[in-house]
């Protein structure tokens, strides 16, 4: 009898170890630090069928370079600073005008900013590069 008290003690100490709710995990951290292409955006606004393609790198040391082209010429290029906290980025152009937030996800080499309310999602691609086509194509 002693023995199966024993037994039972130690499995109920066994199991107060290993499941309890007391060390929850801790909070996975986003990081877009990176180069991204934007790959697709899905909006519930209707914006016509101009082409639009960005690419934008954001660095550790929270600075960004983004280059956007919309319809057809040159690209045009943009820096500032970003931040990210609590999976929200938002940041301040070179002329101080904001942007963000967005909720910020990254899944392998992919990057997803939505919208307060979910009115654009906006899905880049990680790539190495910006390419030499892009930066050597600026107004």
């Amino acid at each position: 009898m002693m023995k199966k008290v024993f037994a039972f003690l130690a499995a109920a100490l066994v199991l107060a170890a290993c499941g309890g709710k007391d060390n929850p995990e801790p909070e996975k951290t986003v990081s877009v630090v990176g180069t991204w292409e934007l790959s697709n955006v899905a909006t519930k606004a209707s914006v016509g069928s101009v082409s639009v393609s960005v690419y934008v790198q954001f660095a550790a040391d929270g600075s960004f370079l983004l280059y956007q082209k919309v319809g057809e010429g040159r690209f045009s290029a943009f820096s500032g600073t970003f931040k990210l906290e609590g999976g929200k980025l938002s940041g301040k152009y070179s002329n101080g005008s904001s942007w963000g937030p967005y909720e910020a996800s990254v899944t392998n080499s992919s990057l997803t900013l939505t919208t307060a309310g979910g009115k654009e999602v906006d899905t880049y691609t990680k790539i190495s590069s910006i390419p030499a086509s892009v930066t050597s194509n600026l107004y």
